[in-house]
């Protein structure tokens, strides 16, 4: 009987792995750089519905009371809606920022509460777009304006501010 010796039986060669390696390489910094991504739509969307959540709570205690919440920042709504309106007084995602969410009110009538997303988002075409510095309010500066998508290229007050309230 004859032994059969393979040539070409040796594995795969340095040049090989490397390549292989190189696109897994690849494709893994994609993947990553989309969850960043994916995370940030997240936090937006828990943004989003925070600010609704405490617009709800708030319209429950203005049918409670006859006036919105008379209170100059948004923890200290906590102490007028919790635990009857709201299990608990939302916090942002990152908890990084004390700006993040805001409330302003103007007499008993007209109250905002508002987010700062990270991203621009198809919320930011239904919301309340309030400018709490026009007809004498006080509180935060908020843009007033339909916000635009190149307004979101850096968080702050003025832009991606997802706003909702009674004007």
């Amino acid at each position: 009987m004859k032994h059969l010796h393979l040539k070409n039986s040796r594995g795969f060669t340095l040049v090989e792995l490397l390549v292989v390696i190189a696109i897994i390489g690849i494709l893994a910094t994609l993947l990553l750089l989309q969850l960043g991504v994916a995370r940030q739509r997240a936090r937006d969307a828990k943004r989003i519905a925070d600010v609704n959540q405490v617009r709800t709570a708030t319209e429950l205690y203005f049918d409670d009371n006859g006036q919105y919440p008379q209170t100059a920042t948004f923890a200290a709504l906590g102490a007028l809606l919790v635990p009857k309106y709201l299990t608990l007084l939302p916090s942002d995602p990152l908890n990084v920022s004390p700006w993040v969410y805001s409330y302003a009110y103007n007499g008993t009538t007209k109250y905002q509460v508002h987010g700062i997303l990270e991203q621009w988002a198809q919320a930011l075409n239904s919301d309340g777009d309030i400018n709490t510095t026009a007809g004498g309010w006080t509180g935060q500066t908020v843009d007033g304006t339909k916000d635009a998508k190149a307004d979101c290229t850096t968080p702050s007050t003025t832009s991606c501010v997802y706003d909702q309230g009674q004007n």
